[in-house]
């Protein structure tokens, strides 16, 4: 997978989500990039992927605080939960590898049951 794959990927899940209003590249080299998914002004999903290394962070945003999200690093996988985003939810549940479809899918169930669609 290169780059543009991957944004091409981010692209065409985003728009498969009407809550999601806008797909923006926010960083991109050759083998990494950053996207905001723009929700609205204080609420946004950041998603940055590192394909050279496999380094995945994918976080849900409301008023600067990561509320929700999912990383893939040197350890593996671990979910941050609404519960408790700042800490590392190492259960099977949260080693459980995600693509970004899903990991949206999970937002939009975190946005609806918080009241924030």
């Amino acid at each position: 997978m290169t780059v543009g794959d991957f944004i091409d990927s981010v692209r065409d899940a985003a728009a498969e989500l009407p809550f999601i209003a806008e797909v923006r590249v926010a960083d991109q080299t050759d083998y990494a990039v950053k996207l905001i998914l723009s929700v609205r002004a204080d609420l946004f999903i950041q998603l940055y992927a590192n394909l050279d290394t496999g380094t995945r962070g994918y976080a849900l945003v409301c008023g600067g605080q990561r509320i929700h999200g999912r990383d893939h690093d040197a350890q593996g996988w671990h979910r941050h939960t609404r519960d408790n985003p700042l800490t590392h939810d190492a259960s099977a549940e949260g080693q459980r590898a995600v693509e970004v479809a899903e990991f949206l899918r999970e937002v939009q169930d975190v946005l609806e049951e918080e009241g924030l669609l």
